[in-house]
């Protein structure tokens, strides 16, 4: 059986320093979305189309959020294996500070907040 490898980060709320391996679906989208947001395009052999690229809208204020939702859950619908026992979606919000912009990004399976990402 082919299995994926993801680490978990020390600081995230679901590491658990007793726990090697996940077999829980839920886990496993919600690593495999950590995955493809934080990977450049390009950076996958043989599979350049792979990744968000949201490097690009670091403290940029011209971009849709609309359009920024769609790419991501275009890119969810294709890379990640969903037997339609999840709902898989994303919401987009920019947060202002007084010097900076900044995007959240929340990953939604079935209708509950699972994951918050700060871009």
């Amino acid at each position: 059986m082919l299995r994926d490898i993801y680490a978990i980060p020390n600081a995230e709320g679901r590491y658990k320093s007793n726990v090697l391996e996940v077999n829980n679906e839920l886990d496993e989208i919600i690593m495999q979305v950590d995955c493809l947001l934080f990977t450049r395009k390009g950076e996958v052999l043989m599979m350049p189309d792979f990744g968000c690229d949201l490097h690009k809208y670091l403290f940029e204020t011209t971009w849709n959020k609309s359009a920024i939702k769609f790419m991501i859950e275009s890119q969810i619908n294709t890379y990640i294996y969903l037997d339609g026992t999840y709902n898989v979606s994303v919401d987009v919000n920019f947060v202002k500070w007084e010097y900076n912009v900044g995007m959240i990004v929340d990953l939604i399976i079935n209708g509950k907040k699972m994951s918050s990402y700060l871009v």
